[in-house]
């Protein structure tokens, strides 16, 4: 019964997004009634019997399909006597963390140590000189995001809200603050008896928004375990985690504790036996371990200041507030507006990463750029410069998959090797120059202005493999290559360029598409709007501007490609694809187009390529926006680039459709 009423409410997810589309709010605000009486519902299941539930499951069903007729008011029944009972049953006080039972464990049979942080090497001849660091504020901005991840080949997600935690330093605003393109920290030694770290939310080209907390565990509970060699307590490493799910905290407690984002994903951590804190003598774990979620630290400090509170936590992320178990909207604090986003109401979002660094590393980025730095490697990194480091330990005796995915295995077998290599102080699992150079390889000069610009960031290879990572979205991956189809692979649209120019048509766009770093989907979904389907060369644009063909040339494209647009015109469709191929190595150079509105952008506006999706390309008041207009999807006055490209997904879609796809 209780997963038939998970199973309802998650359906009323869909009419709700379409309630809302439509500016339907009385059809929204009957949804959510619906959804808040389930909510109370799964609440009330363990309290009334099986026959009741039942018959609330019924009606609460028959609400859902629309049919209100002799239904009993469920607002003065039995439920509304039993919330009053839960509610006073769970309202309690906090209590101190515990993490869930082992799962999964992939850890090494002696223990082992981390790594110190490595001194700077002496600059070699050629090296550029990285900025004097300075004295003065540290303003966290979106770009110096934008940098950190990058460094770490990270993929970047620009679609929704990432959480991200700093270890050593805390926003100078303790109340937590809203999304912004800037906010100011300062550093803070590593605390474990007060709030000291910051976590925050970053929803790339909107900004980002921090809040005090703590990313280690406190430091009574660290003593109490210290006899147990450290199993019930753990330090989180740094790293990119990729799947934190909205749910209740703890598992045990289910909806009698609080709403929190749950770990749903593999995680490294550090467990320490011999004294109250993590350092260079104490072991890595690996997996699906120790329920590392990030909840309520219940508590603010004195008059609300977290910098003096202490915390709840065994191993969790906290961030600064209280509440009362049991209790839905109780949050006060920073906490009520980190939850906020991730909640279980209609329309929020239900998961995200979490990405944890140390304080240094953002004040290198945010004071020098990390000029003259290589880029990192570690736990949740992408592309092919993992796949030759997963290559180089296969050298060196471990048996990895290369696929490119910084993921547990590879963790072992690079903390494994530096071991070896530093001695037992000397593995962190972040692969660096010095590991590097150990193993044979050169890792890249990290470059910040590339990274923000949208490219790799660096200058050697990037991106993942193909099949890599937690999306569909492929721009998540910045520089990824897209796999390369083979000659009579079927493509978007291929049935209809088959019939009209044979499979040779077909063949060049696969061979193209390898040759751009592109998706031939996209590629053939670009030409089927621009044409309107038609895919022939003389096709001419019906507002008169001139343009021609197959992506729609205009005159003065065509002239520097050194033809006209009447030469394409009376090309065949097969010979024009070497003018389409000439134009996207004219405005994209050899960058990689791996998502679909990259490929678009580069026939649209050039300038707009390897940008973020979110970004604004047109704004109300501008002839190009009036010229544009139809593409402002939700006529907000902005059009961005995902809205422009959203007629050419449709297409996309239409095309691998059967009766097209081919």
């Amino acid at each position: 019964m209780k997963q038939q009423l998970l199973t309802m409410r998650r359906a009323l997810e869909a009419p709700w997004a379409a309630a809302k589309a439509a500016g339907n709010t009385a059809e929204m605000q009957r949804l959510e009634a619906i959804a808040k009486d389930i909510d109370e519902l799964r609440i009330d299941a363990a309290l009334i019997g099986l026959a009741q539930l039942a018959t609330e499951v019924t009606k609460i069903r028959a609400r859902i399909d629309g049919h209100q007729a002799n239904l009993d008011d469920l607002t003065g029944g039995p439920l509304s006597r039993i919330k009053q009972q839960i509610q006073d049953i769970f309202a309690q006080t906090a209590e101190e963390d515990v993490t869930a039972p082992p799962v999964a464990v992939t850890t090494r049979d002696a223990p082992v140590v981390a790594a110190p942080t490595p001194a700077a090497p002496a600059p070699t001849p050629g090296t550029p000189t990285p900025p004097p660091a300075h004295t003065g504020q540290l303003v966290l901005t979106d770009a110096h995001l934008i940098g950190l991840w990058r460094r770490s080949l990270f993929p970047i997600d620009d679609s929704r809200i990432t959480v991200f935690g700093l270890r050593g330093c805390r926003p100078v605003d303790f109340s937590g603050t809203a999304l912004a393109a800037g906010h100011e920290i300062v550093l803070t030694p590593v605390d474990y008896q007060v709030m000291k770290c910051t976590l925050g939310h970053w929803h790339p080209g909107k900004g980002l928004a921090l809040f005090p907390g703590s990313t280690v565990p406190y430091g009574a509970v660290v003593a109490s375990k210290r006899a147990n060699n450290g199993v019930g307590v753990n330090q989180m490493g740094r790293g990119r985690y990729s799947r934190y799910v909205g749910g209740w905290h703890k598992r045990s407690e289910g909806p009698n504790g609080h709403w929190a984002l749950r770990q749903e994903c593999a995680i490294t951590i550090q467990r320490t036996g011999d004294d109250t804190d993590f350092d260079l003598n104490d072991r890595w774990e690996v997996g699906r371990i120790a329920g590392d979620n990030i909840h309520c630290a219940f508590h603010m400090g004195v008059d609300g200041n977290p910098a003096d509170a202490k915390f709840s936590s065994a191993g969790c992320q906290t961030v600064a507030g209280t509440l009362r178990k049991g209790v839905r909207g109780s949050e006060l604090g920073p906490y009520k507006d980190f939850i906020a986003p991730f909640t279980d109401a209609l329309g929020t979002q239900k998961e995200t990463q979490y990405v944890l660094f140390g304080a240094e590393e953002a004040q290198m980025m945010i004071r020098t750029h990390c000029a003259g730095k290589t880029v990192l490697l570690r736990f949740g990194s992408f592309g092919p410069l993992v796949e030759d480091l997963q290559r180089a330990l296969n050298l060196q005796g471990a048996h990895l998959k290369v696929d490119g995915d910084f993921g547990p295995g590879t963790f072992v077998a690079v903390t494994d090797f530096q071991t070896r290599s530093f001695g037992p102080s000397g593995d962190d699992g972040i692969v660096g120059p010095g590991t590097a150079a150990k193993l044979g390889l050169t890792l890249p000069s990290f470059d910040f202005d590339d990274a923000v610009r949208g490219g790799p960031g660096h200058t050697g290879p990037s991106g993942p493999p193909a099949g890599a990572g937690t999306s569909d979205n492929a721009n998540l991956f910045p520089g990824a290559v897209p796999p390369v189809a083979s000659p009579g692979t079927e493509i978007a649209f291929g049935a209809v360029t088959r019939a009209k120019h044979g499979q040779a048509f077909n063949d060049k766009v696969i061979a193209i598409a390898g040759r751009l770093k592109c998706d031939p989907n996209h590629l053939m979904a670009v030409m089927a709007f621009e044409t309107g389907e038609r895919f022939t060369p003389d096709v001419k644009n019906a507002a008169g501007s001139g343009a021609t063909g197959l992506i729609q040339f205009m005159p003065k494209t065509a002239i520097g490609l050194g033809t006209t647009t009447a030469k394409l015109a009376q090309m065949s469709a097969i010979d024009q694809l070497d003018f389409v191929e000439a134009h996207f190595k004219s405005v994209v150079g050899s960058r990689a187009m791996p998502a679909l509105s990259d490929v678009y952008m580069a026939v649209l506006l050039p300038s707009a390529v390897g940008i973020l999706d979110s970004h604004v390309l047109f704004a109300k008041g501008t002839r190009a926006y009036d010229q544009n207009k139809g593409l402002d999807k939700n006529k907000n006055g902005k059009i961005t680039k995902a809205e422009a490209a959203g007629k050419v997904q449709l297409k996309l879609e239409l095309g691998m459709k059967n009766g097209r796809f081919g």
